[in-house]
């Protein structure tokens, strides 16, 4: 992360990590709140805005307390959410130089907006509502007096004001060598000596309990110890309290060092003995742990430090993975992108394996199906924790005839040294050969793969056929030769009877 920012609604306090910028954090309000905003002086970042966000989406500004800074803002808002935007600003050190350089008053005419860069408190007296645009700048106050728009605003960068009316700008500066007075933020470390306090006219704010004072401030940076607790004993120390993040340096008894960066001081550091690591797949499936390191590289010896990186080794063949793990009473714990593909079939008789068996999720892997043990198809799918494959498809369905086309009522086909049982002149089987072989009461037929087979034998109706055929056939001629015979008697019995 980036820094850190702290939000405060209510009672309830809210550490945000800021992750980049611009960044924009959204928080649930559900009425009306008192609240505060806070990043840390010592950082490049600031609050560019802070906007109450209702359920339709509108956008409406807080009351903001006089004068809010990009570091520290407080006030009254309403609305569904809290939204709050951080962007790009400057370091502000533990004692901030806060001058004032005079007052303008200048005339805002329609169609010329008014200009500001810089620091200034801007009061704003115009007969259309005025239009502010700009990176850096709040609203502390708005009223409309007998048709006129009173709006009084902080400007810290650039910003453009539309109005038709009065500006006055007060000007203002925080690097003068001699200022008026100064804001003294407190900081871990850090104590600021020659000063006195002071109360000022108007207050910038830049931190919660800071201080205004006058004098010749000398910042002293003084080393400052951390203590440290839990089942290994050591020390921490801040060597430099004004950089950002904090370095904490921590030594254990044990010979181990840790650097931890932090962006909140901490009051202490917590430590156990390292008592197991897990890793996990995708969908929390366990992994062995190859090894263990610290964010350089070192190996873990015997003790867990609170705010220190970990990473868990994962050893698939011949690659590692490496994964960030946290720590949770001495425990590493890591969740990888790695899974153990479980492949589903839709038909019984399969079964299939995974090549390999742990991959990174979405990576290609091979899988190999087979049927009673004998190979049958290969895929190549993407890794997840479930593989579903529809192998019902791979059958096709072949029918059997004798030679005269009559169905085989049963009958065994042999393919691929697999056996399929067929009935009824049909056999849905896996095409895993060419050719193939039909075994019929015992006799097996040598034929070529093909959606219709005709095996030379006769099935019982077939024969029957034949010899109904037969049958009819011979009878025919035999009726067929009677007659030719009784004709021949008639002629001759004509012939005779002519004579």
């Amino acid at each position: 992360m980036l820094g850190l920012l702290t939000l405060l609604i209510n009672a309830t306090v809210l550490y945000i990590p800021i992750t980049a910028v611009p960044f924009i954090y959204t928080a649930p309000l559900s009425g009306c709140a008192n609240f505060s905003a806070y990043v840390d002086p010592l950082s490049p970042w600031g609050i560019a805005s802070v906007y109450a966000v209702s359920t339709t989406g509108a956008l409406a500004q807080p009351g903001l307390d006089p004068y809010p800074t990009p570091k520290y803002v407080k006030g009254q808002i309403c609305g569904d959410f809290i939204s709050v935007r951080i962007d790009r600003w400057r370091s502000i050190g533990p004692a901030v130089p806060i001058s004032v350089k005079g007052t303008d008053t200048l005339l805002i005419y329609q169609g010329v907006p008014l200009e500001i860069n810089g620091t200034a408190i801007v009061k704003v007296k115009s007969f259309t509502q005025p239009q502010v645009d700009g990176r850096f700048y709040y609203k502390i106050s708005s009223q409309v007096v007998m048709g006129v728009y009173v709006e009084e605003y902080v400007v810290y960068s650039y910003a453009k004001i539309s109005a038709y009316g009065i500006a006055n700008i007060t000007y203002l500066s925080l690097s003068e060598d001699k200022p008026d007075y100064y804001l003294v933020v407190p900081a871990l470390g850090v104590r600021v000596d020659g000063v006195k306090p002071w109360t000022p006219d108007f207050v910038l704010w830049f931190s919660p309990n800071q201080t205004a004072a006058v004098g010749k401030p000398r910042v002293v940076v003084e080393q400052v110890r951390i203590p440290v607790a839990g089942e290994c004993n050591g020390t921490a120390t801040v060597s430099n309290p004004l950089e950002r993040p904090y370095q904490v340096l921590v030594k254990l008894d044990t010979g181990e060092e840790y650097a931890l960066q932090m962006y909140q001081p901490p009051s202490v550091v917590r430590t156990w003995r390292l008592s197991g690591a897990e890793a996990k797949t995708a969908d929390g499936k366990p992994l062995p742990v190859y090894m263990v390191t610290t964010e350089d590289g070192s190996p873990v010896a015997m003790c867990i430090v609170e705010g220190a990186t970990y990473y868990l080794y994962v050893k698939v063949g011949d690659t590692l993975y490496r994964y960030p793990a946290t720590s949770s009473s001495g425990v590493l714990e890591a969740y990888t992108d790695l899974v153990k593909p479980r492949v589903v079939l839709d038909y019984p008789g399969f079964n299939a394996t995974a090549t390999p068996e742990v991959a990174r999720l979405g990576e290609n892997i091979t899988v190999k199906v087979y049927y009673n043990d004998t190979f049958v198809q290969e895929y190549r799918v993407k890794a997840s924790p479930l593989v579903a494959l529809n192998v019902s498809r791979l059958f096709v369905e072949v029918r059997v005839e004798d030679v005269l086309g009559s169905p085989i009522d049963s009958f065994y086909v042999y393919v691929g040294g697999l056996r399929f049982r067929g009935q009824g002149g049909t056999a849905r089987i896996l095409p895993l050969a060419d050719p193939i072989a039909v075994e019929i009461n015992g006799v097996k037929y040598l034929t070529r793969l093909q959606p219709t087979v005709r095996v030379p034998t006769l099935t019982q109706s077939s024969f029957l056929k034949i010899v109904a055929a037969a049958v009819a056939v011979g009878g025919g001629i035999a009726i067929g030769f009677k007659r030719r015979e009784s004709s021949a008697k008639e002629d001759r019995d004509r012939d005779v009877l002519e004579i």
